[in-house]
């Protein structure tokens, strides 16, 4: 049963008693020294009686433990110090005025960090702790003492939202021990040249292609070495080349409705077996009209819904169906130089940008049949894409087989291409050409950060609205144990 104590080294057990919300312990501290006076230092101390301290512990077998702690308080014989009587103190047991034993403290803040407030607070009475979600979560901010004095020289840099497109905060990861270090309530360039400037030795940053962080750094770390992320590389040529394919659905589309190019016969054939069919069924209501059928009854014999029976009975002939645009497409911003010349407008298309965006790049041994059909029927749509396609594939290849001494002739070949998207990405590739080519031939990348990002989203969404950064920042940064006083 000693060892079962908080620190059974100091504390001897007297009595154990039942009551009516648990266990008792009456406890007394094993030491008969006297301690020197806190404020003044001096031994001239005297007993002047004791103190009686009651402290919540672990449950035992879900049961709740009070450790009643009797404790010596002595009076300093110092006729100058302030403190006329003080109370023994037992290190690694409980904080200073604290209602709890540092174990089970320890305990509701691990709880906390996990799961959060009220969670937590319901997790914690299923086992025998008595608290409050406001408790657990004072525990979870708690400042603890930072131990690790280890300074940081690979540092990864990356943003996450507190609401998206609208307001951004920084997250700084330490990329050797794959720690986070810092998470700042704001994204710029000041701010993480601060920060930099407080926390000097790191080497290398690795970071997006933002403006933001490059300057932040070329303030804050002159001397550290800028890589950007692969994944950004890959995902900002991703959108540029959605965009230009979207653009080219575009002009294919005006160019079928010019006559400059033929309709694809899949399309056309499809659309016209689909008119055949729901001509047939018009052709159907008014052979029953004239028989003197009900709406109703020429529905349920044919299938269709009465306002559609309504609609086609009042027409006074066969009702040919619109063709549908496709609304994303209609919204872009087509090419100026061929606007004065478009008078009629665009025949849709039937193909997702994103998805021949992520077709482009795909090699042609790791495509199934549908999707290697469905790139073909592309090509047929827009032969100019197989150019992009090379472009794309060429990059992979580049950064697969970390060959940095291509990619300047890369963006020349992709400057002078055609398309206008894939040229800014480009242009602002060749801007940061360094930062590119190291990303080539270094191993560091962002990719431990943006697992971070992704566990910050989850804390975020279960916080949200009832909690504030200093919360978000306790239950990001890695768990720290309380020391003890």
């Amino acid at each position: 049963m000693r060892f079962a104590l908080p620190v059974p080294t100091l504390l001897v057990l007297e009595s154990l008693e039942r009551t009516a919300t648990g266990v008792a312990l009456r406890v007394h501290g094993r030491s008969r020294r006297r301690p020197p006076c806190p404020s003044c230092g001096g031994s001239a101390v005297v007993r002047h009686g004791y103190h009686e301290r009651h402290l919540a512990d672990l449950p035992w077998l879900g049961c709740r433990v009070t450790l009643q702690l009797k404790l010596r308080r002595f009076r300093c014989g110092n006729p100058r110090c302030p403190r006329r009587t003080f109370v023994e103190q037992l290190p690694g047991l409980a904080l200073p005025r604290g209602r709890e034993t540092l174990r089970l403290s320890q305990l509701m803040r691990r709880v906390g960090y996990a799961v959060g407030g009220r969670p937590g607070a319901r997790l914690l009475v299923h086992c025998g702790v008595a608290t409050s979600d406001d408790t657990v979560l004072r525990r979870v901010t708690a400042a603890p003492t930072r131990t690790d004095t280890v300074a940081v020289r690979v540092l990864g840099v990356d943003d996450w939202a507190w609401r998206r497109r609208q307001h951004y905060g920084t997250m700084l990861m330490d990329l050797e021990r794959c720690r986070v270090v810092d998470l700042l309530p704001v994204r710029s360039a000041g701010s993480f040249a601060q920060w930099l400037l407080v926390h000097p030795g790191v080497e290398v940053i690795t970071r997006d292609r933002s403006t933001l962080y490059a300057d932040g750094a070329r303030f804050g770390a002159p001397r550290a070495v800028q890589i950007n992320d692969r994944y950004h590389l890959l995902a900002n040529l991703s959108d540029a080349v959605e965009s230009d394919v979207r653009e080219l659905e575009l002009q294919a589309g005006f160019d079928q409705a010019r006559g400059l190019r033929p309709s694809p016969p899949s399309r056309e054939s499809r659309r016209l077996r689909c008119r055949q069919a729901r001509y047939e069924r018009y052709q159907a209501v008014m052979n029953l009209t004239r028989r003197g059928e009900t709406q109703l009854e020429i529905a349920a014999k044919l299938g269709l819904g009465p306002s559609t029976v309504s609609n086609w009975q009042h027409a006074g002939h066969f009702p040919e169906r619109r063709i549908r645009s496709d609304r994303r497409r209609d919204q872009f911003r087509a090419p100026r130089r061929d606007s004065a010349a478009w008078s009629t407008p665009p025949v849709a298309t039937h193909f997702a940008p994103s998805r021949v965006a992520g077709l482009l790049a795909k090699a042609s041994r790791e495509m199934k049949a549908p999707q290697r059909s469905y790139l073909c029927s592309f090509f047929r749509l827009c032969p100019v894409a197989r150019r992009l396609r090379r472009l794309i594939l060429g990059f992979r290849a580049m950064l697969r087989w970390r060959r940095a001494n291509r990619l300047a002739t890369w963006i020349d070949k992709a400057s002078t291409a055609g398309f206008r998207s894939v040229a800014q990405y480009a242009k602002t590739l060749r801007r940061d050409i360094r930062a590119a080519e190291l990303a080539i031939t270094t191993p560091w990348s962002n990719g431990p950060i943006e697992g971070q990002i992704n566990r910050l989203k989850c804390i975020k969404r279960q916080m949200y609205g009832r909690a504030g950064f200093a919360l978000l920042k306790a239950r990001v940064l890695p768990f720290e144990p309380v020391s003890a006083p």
